[in-house]
């Protein structure tokens, strides 16, 4: 793989080059629901401990280490308020976190 050399865009700004690491752990957006903000992540769990599990709340059904899903937080109270859900679940669920 040839590099590229550091240099400036033509709008000025730095080349920086792709962070996989942060590809793979998933790109944080903003959803709106119901009129609550909530922050998004998707995550594959890969780097949780070997013992650690969740619990989605919207099907009650556990997630494991290794299986790919949706970590959300309310936007405004903050990640203490974040909970896992798995993809599908996250689509359906219509808020609020309690």
């Amino acid at each position: 793989m040839k590099s590229r050399r550091n240099r400036a865009s033509k709008w000025g700004a730095e080349f920086q080059p792709l962070d996989l690491e942060k590809v793979r752990i998933g790109v944080k957006t903003t959803v709106l629901k119901r009129g609550v903000e909530y922050s998004v992540q998707t995550t594959s769990g890969q780097r949780a401990e070997d013992d650690k599990s969740w619990v989605c709340p919207h099907c009650l059904q556990g997630i494991s280490k290794g299986q790919n899903h949706i970590v959300a937080w309310d936007s405004v109270r903050g990640v203490e308020t974040r909970r896992h859900f798995h993809t599908a679940c996250w689509k359906a669920f219509q808020g609020p976190l309690l």
